[in-house]
């Protein structure tokens, strides 16, 4: 992985008393999460979240009423999405053996990541990219 952007927007609406136009309040109205992760190009069907949206399917088509899946059935009927735990490199560690190991500590975890686009670019003289976009439901939060 090459960047990770995350974004939580909230929204707020006014609230005015009667009488008055000035505002007493900012209620709160929406809540809203977005991911996007942005990869280094090896493979296409290798690079990106693992299970984020799966591509290996007999039949495009809904296989619902069939007993199968499809991939028109993965994207409708996915509520939980995926779990992305987040590291950050503290240090770099040398082992028993001589070999440079990073230490890394949590950063976050986003939960119920539901992906929303997926894009890859390839450039002449330049390395190729895939980059995928989620929403998410639960707010990042720490223990």
């Amino acid at each position: 992985m090459k960047n990770i952007t995350c974004t939580e927007n909230i929204k707020r609406v006014p609230v005015r008393g009667i009488g008055t136009i000035l505002a007493s309040e900012q209620a709160v109205t929406e809540w809203e999460g977005t991911l996007t992760c942005e990869f280094m190009e090896v493979r296409f069907n290798k690079t990106g979240i693992r299970n984020a949206i799966r591509r290996v399917f007999p039949n495009i088509g809904s296989q619902v009423l069939n007993g199968g899946n499809s991939f028109e059935d993965q994207l409708v009927l996915d509520g939980e999405g995926v779990q992305l735990d987040i590291f950050k490199k503290v240090s770099d560690v040398v082992d028993a053996q001589g070999l440079v190991r990073p230490h890394l500590e949590p950063y976050a975890s986003v939960r119920n990541c539901l992906i929303e686009s997926e894009s890859f670019n390839i450039s002449e003289g330049a390395i190729a990219g895939h980059n995928q976009s989620f929403k998410y439901l639960t707010p990042i939060s720490f223990a």
